[in-house]
């Protein structure tokens, strides 16, 4: 009698697995399928030619999954004022929720990507292909991939009837590659409360989750001259000439000043353990020159990239000191601008990453200590409010490049992270109280 206890206890638990590995493969392809319609649609920032379209396939599967679901239009008046780069075009966020009360878990994703580029060679950008199980096409790593993620552990949830305590929500917004201003910006400025915790499913490869990133200050340095004729040059002041030998000192006070700063923080790359400043990515005469006239200005942009321990502010008044000195020992007239800014962010590891941490072994992971991000993501607009917030997805496989792509059991492991993730967080909180 006992063996037959036992037999059918193991009846009941081959069932149970069959049943979730069923359901697992279910929410796999409708999560590669998902992907691929999303990279057809080429979701190009700041252009936003085709930002509806995308936003009406996710709000159409997300309603399907029975969230309350809405497309929220950024207000052009907002838009034209606070959203630098941004074309004419509307932008639009998608937002769905599931429950009412008890604490958010809030996950976030941007559907815009950069532009195409050259060199593919396995597919064209905008054309999926699923090739050596991996899709590739522009933005299947960053992030229609992650966007795909979310929806796919949704997807999985619903199947396997689980019912959160948690209040769920998805946001999936645009221009993250510009800033975000008019995506993740406007609709946490549009909120009365943040959510208590945060996902974005950005491309931080499998080992470890990001738990904060650099922050961003963007400027750009005019320097000033006066135009004279190509061939009377002794009548001019070239503005080129000043401004490279600006530029050559800054990099010298630049370097020697960061490299004594490190951050106490682990850097995804060693190297972004101090802050950074790239000079030139932008430079020019502005409004154009030309081969015969000394140029009456010059300019020239800085990249600087801010530790965690540092602040916009903070690092805004120390360039502008340091310009300031160069340009006296140089006799240089100059201006100065900030052009965009994001501000550090970093998210403590508490429960949010230990709840993840289990979730990710349910998916034959080990995950590592978080780490900060070198690049900047969203997650500051939520973080500097308050939020717990985490960043982990796929490994950057050619990001911004040719033949980007996500390896399809990558997408498998993650949509049964994320779906465990909601589980554990549940279990967690549901613990506390």
């Amino acid at each position: 009698m006992k063996s037959a206890i036992i037999s059918s206890a193991r009846s009941r638990e081959a069932a149970i697995r069959v049943f979730k590995d069923n359901a697992v493969e279910e929410a796999l392809n409708y999560t590669v399928d998902l992907l691929t319609r999303l990279i057809s649609v080429p979701t190009v920032a700041p252009a936003g030619d085709h930002y509806e379209e995308a936003a009406e396939i996710l709000a159409k599967e997300l309603s399907a999954l029975k969230m309350e679901t809405e497309v929220i239009k950024v207000p052009a008046g907002y838009q034209g004022s606070r959203c630098r780069g941004a074309s004419n075009n509307p932008r639009f966020i998608v937002f769905a929720k599931r429950g009412s009360g008890g604490k958010r878990l809030h996950f976030n994703g941007h559907y815009d990507v950069v532009p195409g580029g050259s060199g593919w060679t396995v597919t064209e950008p905008f054309k999926p292909v699923v090739k050596d199980g991996k899709v590739y096409g522009r933005g299947a790593s960053d992030m229609k991939g992650g966007v795909a993620i979310t929806v796919g552990a949704l997807k999985l949830l619903s199947l396997l009837g689980y019912e959160p305590k948690l209040t769920i929500e998805a946001a999936f917004v645009p221009d993250e590659e510009i800033g975000g201003q008019c995506g993740t910006g406007y609709l946490v400025e549009s909120m009365e409360k943040v959510p208590e915790y945060v996902m974005l499913p950005e491309p931080s490869g499998l080992a470890y989750p990001w738990h904060g990133h650099r922050g961003i200050l963007w400027t750009r340095v005019v320097v000033k001259g006066l135009n004279a004729h190509g061939s009377r040059p002794w009548l001019g002041k070239n503005a080129f000439l000043l401004g490279s030998q600006l530029a050559l000192e800054l990099h010298r006070l630049m370097s020697s000043t960061y490299s004594s700063r490190r951050s106490k923080y682990k850097l995804d790359v060693p190297e972004a353990a101090m802050p950074t400043a790239m000079i030139g990515g932008e430079a020019g005469v502005p409004g154009g020159g030309k081969t015969n006239q000394v140029p009456g200005e010059f300019f020239f942009t800085i990249d600087r990239r801010l530790i965690p321990e540092e602040s916009v502010k903070s690092a805004l008044e120390e360039l502008k000191a340091m310009v300031s000195w160069a340009s006296l020992q140089l006799g240089v007239e100059y201006e100065i601008h900030a052009e965009s800014t994001v501000e550090p962010a970093i998210s403590e590891p508490g429960e949010l990453y230990e709840a993840l941490k289990r979730a990710a072994r349910g998916a034959g992971i080990e995950l590592e200590e978080p780490r900060i991000c070198s690049g900047g993501l969203d997650m500051w607009y939520y973080t500097t409010r308050g939020s717990k917030a985490l960043s982990y997805g796929p490994q950057a496989y050619n990001i911004h490049g040719p033949n980007e792509h996500v390896p399809i059991e990558e997408l498998r492991k993650l949509v049964i992270t994320y779906a465990g993730l909601v589980v554990e967080l549940d279990r967690v909180l549901g613990a506390k109280d």
